[in-house]
């Protein structure tokens, strides 16, 4: 299982959750704390400052966990809350996750280490060529959804 953090800009931070470990809201809060915190304050800057992030991510148990709410509130980070069931609305379910899976599809790993190895090659070509920008059609995806009353839409 790997963690993405990523904006309009590329991706900020992948990370390979340990085999066997289930990420709780103990682990995503510990996540955000001590990888994404760092990541930022190394590639973004800016977002640390008085421009602080706005986080989307979907409504997963840890995500949407007490400790991590708690952790987000003391930071002073906006949460854009994740409609239940909307996959055509999480810029990583129809942007980056395809992206990422394209350059691994048919292939055969013989260890763990060997997909961390191609998940982060497809990582740095994605950063490389700029294909992350699923973020910015968000908005538009968005009044899509909306006018549809949240039907879901395929093909946005």
């Amino acid at each position: 299982m790997f963690i993405f953090a990523y904006d309009s800009a590329g991706i900020i931070l992948t990370h390979a959750v340990p085999h066997h470990r289930t990420v709780t809201g103990q682990y995503y809060a510990d996540f955000l704390e001590h990888h994404l915190r760092r990541a930022l304050w190394k590639k973004r800057p800016h977002f640390l400052g008085e421009n602080t992030p706005i986080i989307l991510h979907d409504n997963a148990r840890p995500h949407v966990a007490d400790v991590v709410n708690q952790l987000l509130a003391r930071w002073q980070w906006d949460v854009l809350y994740h409609s239940p069931y909307s996959p055509d609305i999480s810029p990583c379910d129809f942007d980056l996750i395809p992206k990422v899976k394209d350059t691994l599809c048919g292939r055969r790993f013989k260890t763990i280490p060997d997909i961390i190895d191609a998940v982060g090659l497809s990582v740095r070509t994605i950063n490389k060529t700029g294909a992350a920008k699923g973020i910015m059609r968000l908005p538009h995806r968005w009044e899509r959804v909306l006018h549809n009353i949240g039907e879901y839409i395929e093909g946005l």
